[in-house]
């Protein structure tokens, strides 16, 4: 039986991040507060896949990586049985491996009553100049469309209304357009809502807004993957596109769809980020009204272009600007 995190278990099992200093930080305090409670302790995702410090922490017993996450599940009676002793699983993730979600055969209590994940692709073959993603996750893998539909059905048969297709990378799936995911989506009986995850800002196509104003389901709000509003930061990020691109997709939402809400995640404090950059970050917001903003201050991450670069922002300026960004946008 499955039980909250906060309760008495005989495993605990931990899937950990490591896109920031801080959710790596947070994966260890995880750790060790599941180690204090006894019982047995194995540990998946991004922090051990890059981290090999957490091998020094006594007392887990089972760690794996991204490759493949449910073989902790098919050697819970073995891990049980045999707490004192150390699994560890490959973490090579250049083969064809992908790790799936899908629920089964029984309903679940992961999701809310209402609404589930479908994860349609895994991992990034982006090089922005920040991000540790590509390394822990691997290149993307995209799911065959007929096993997106197969999920969305039986997710729809158990009563679920709304679905939320998403991924590492979601606007990098190449099995087929996400225009077509939205179509095929629509059809599916039993579902009443459809959403994406976070979005790059190159997806929004005539296509793909062509999909959603037509779509009976599309729910009106797309979250997208800005970082910043200055051209010379976006191109120090290495992101795929620039100011005047990212106006040009705002300007075709707004004129294709006017009710749509639009969030969006921004990285403020990137090295040599000057207060000028700043500023443009907030006009953006302030011009297109942004509906919400995930502001993160930056985190170097080791093994990335931006880890080593000069200029780095004084971490109480880092912690003023994101203070400001996010106070702003709640008076957009």
């Amino acid at each position: 039986m499955v039980v909250d995190f906060s309760e008495k278990s005989d495993l605990y099992i931990i899937n950990t991040c490591a896109v920031t200093a801080e959710s790596g930080r947070k994966s260890a305090q995880i750790i060790r507060r599941a180690l204090n409670r006894g019982g047995c302790v194995a540990v998946i995702g991004c922090y051990s896949q890059l981290d090999p410090t957490i091998n020094e922490i006594q007392g887990v017993s089972y760690i794996g990586g991204n490759r493949d996450k449910a073989a902790v599940f098919r050697k819970a009676d073995e891990l049980l049985e045999n707490s004192r002793t150390r699994y560890e699983e490959s973490f090579d993730l250049s083969g064809p491996g992908y790790e799936s979600l899908c629920i089964g055969t029984q309903r679940t209590d992961v999701f809310s009553t209402c609404r589930a994940y479908v994860k349609i692709e895994d991992g990034c073959n982006g090089r922005c100049s920040y991000c540790i993603i590509p390394k822990v996750r691997g290149p993307v893998r995209s799911r065959p469309v007929a096993e997106i539909i197969s999920e969305v059905q039986r997710l729809a048969i158990k009563g679920y209304k709304e679905i939320i297709l998403t991924g590492i990378e979601t606007s990098a799936y190449d099995y087929a357009p996400l225009s077509e995911l939205i179509n095929i989506v629509d059809g599916i009986e039993g579902i009443e809502r459809l959403r994406f995850g976070s979005l790059s800002p190159n997806t929004i196509t005539d296509g793909f807004l062509t999909a959603a104003a037509d779509s009976r389901k599309f729910m009106p709000h797309i979250h997208l993957s800005l970082q910043s509003a200055s051209d010379r930061i976006l191109k120090l990020m290495r992101r795929p596109y620039n100011k005047e691109q990212m106006i040009k997709k705002m300007e075709m939402i707004n004129t294709r769809m006017p009710d749509m809400l639009i969030s969006a995640d921004f990285i403020v404090g990137f090295p040599t980020e000057t207060e000028s950059d700043f500023l443009q970050t907030i006009d953006f917001v302030n011009a297109y009204g942004l509906s919400h903003v995930h502001a993160f201050p930056f985190s170097p991450r080791p093994g990335t272009a931006a880890a080593s670069m000069s200029g780095k922002i004084p971490a109480r300026e880092l912690k003023k600007r994101n203070e400001i960004l996010i106070e702003h946008s709640r008076n957009v």
